[in-house]
């Protein structure tokens, strides 16, 4: 049997698919708990937010890893800088998060005016970046889908979904949900590149 390299950015990618949603999850509880024991609306820092900078770390060793299996699988190199790029944004919007949160409990109370122009212009940007970031990385990938297996096939396709959803802004929301799913995708495309490796 040969060991596989990427058994284990299989099973993280397989963790990113259910931190994801359990993240939103406890988001939303803190809120609730704030708002019914403490009567406070603001934003606040709590279990869910250490969850989403669980995933963001997870999210930085998947890509690399990915990276990687293009490269040494398939001899791909054409989106090395944009997963480069993609894994910078995540660092950056986990930062921008959580450093525009953090302003604003320091500036409360606060005109609730602010903080909706500061929400609205921090998250548009990011959501227009990401979807360029998507779909270009989707493109390039169905750009050879005839040399990649199924699976990557469909985490192009999911990709360019979520970019598309991502890039218009309004719809952005919507992308969320494809998240997990993504992650699940990728999570196989490794934990399948082992049963491959075995039979070699």
């Amino acid at each position: 049997m040969v060991n596989n390299r990427y058994s284990l950015a299989g099973w993280l990618a397989i963790a990113q698919a259910a931190i994801f949603p359990l993240a939103f999850v406890l988001s939303i509880i803190q809120g609730i708990i704030g708002i019914s024991m403490f009567g406070y609306h603001g934003p606040i820092f709590g279990p869910g937010d250490l969850l989403f900078i669980l995933f963001t770390v997870l999210s930085v060793y998947v890509l690399i890893m990915f990276r990687h299996l293009l490269n040494d699988r398939y001899s791909f190199h054409e989106i090395d800088i944009l997963i480069t790029i993609a894994i910078l944004w995540n660092i950056l919007f986990q930062f921008g998060s959580l450093a525009i949160r953090g302003t604003m409990i320091v500036l409360a109370p606060r005109p609730e005016i602010l903080v909706t122009v500061l929400n609205v212009a921090f998250m548009s940007i990011a959501m227009l970046t990401a979807g360029i970031i998507d779909i270009l990385i989707a493109i390039k990938l169905l750009n050879i889908k005839d040399r990649l297996n199924d699976l990557i096939k469909a985490f192009a396709y999911i990709t360019l979904a979520a970019g598309i959803l991502e890039a218009s802004v309004i719809l952005s929301p919507l992308a969320l949900i494809l998240i997990p799913v993504s992650c699940a995708i990728l999570g196989m495309i490794f934990l399948r590149e082992k049963e491959e490796v075995e039979f070699v």
